[in-house]
């Protein structure tokens, strides 16, 4: 199942637009889907953010960037406090 017909705040941003990531980056959708609802989630999205000097990766492209970071909002606003969790800490 696509990110925009699994997570229904998703669905509303997208609108009528199809999802990038669901398209282009159906991996990395599905490693969404996998950590959605649990603290991973944060740890995930944070290692495809961050480029590391010595990787040769290129990044995303804005739009899918986009994505992300509105992905990561509905999480929070979903899964409250489980941000928190990451390092051991209560919420």
């Amino acid at each position: 199942m696509s990110l925009k017909n699994s997570i229904k705040e998703f669905k509303v941003y997208l609108g009528d637009k199809e999802s990038l990531l669901d398209r282009d980056y159906k991996r990395v959708a599905e490693m969404i889907q996998l950590h959605w609802g649990y603290k991973e989630f944060y740890q995930f999205i944070q290692k495809l953010l961050v480029v590391e000097k010595d990787q040769n990766r290129q990044g995303f492209p804005l739009e899918v960037l986009k994505e992300i970071y509105m992905l990561q909002e509905i999480h929070e606003k979903v899964f409250p406090g489980l941000k928190n969790l990451i390092d051991g800490r209560a919420a």
